[in-house]
């Protein structure tokens, strides 16, 4: 039992220092992944006709022509009915979503 206490005081003592400057360190925020490149990487996009839908839809939002959240719903929407191929279901429905608001894409 004595050998036991002695191994985690020791374990305790030696992990303090790096807790303690851990501790000390401000939490880092993570990097803010943008919208072109969750999308890529979401949707699995691939070819150059698909990374450039992509490209002019995220500078649709960034002018304010499209809404980010009719993008985010959309791109969600995608994602939950194809896990393998997501990008051609969320190309269709946000032409058809964006349509309907009278954007053209």
């Amino acid at each position: 039992m004595p050998r036991t206490r002695l191994l985690l005081a020791t374990l305790l003592l030696g992990l303090a220092p790096i807790a303690a400057a851990h501790a000390a360190e401000p939490a880092k925020v993570g990097t803010v992944i943008g919208l072109e490149d969750r999308l890529k990487t979401g949707l699995k996009a691939r070819r150059p006709e698909e990374n450039a839908f992509i490209e002019g839809v995220a500078r649709l939002v960034r002018s304010g022509e499209l809404p980010a959240k009719l993008v985010d719903s959309t791109y969600l929407w995608a994602l939950q009915r194809q896990q393998k191929h997501p990008y051609a279901l969320f190309e269709r429905a946000l032409r058809i979503q964006a349509g309907r608001i009278g954007v053209e894409l």
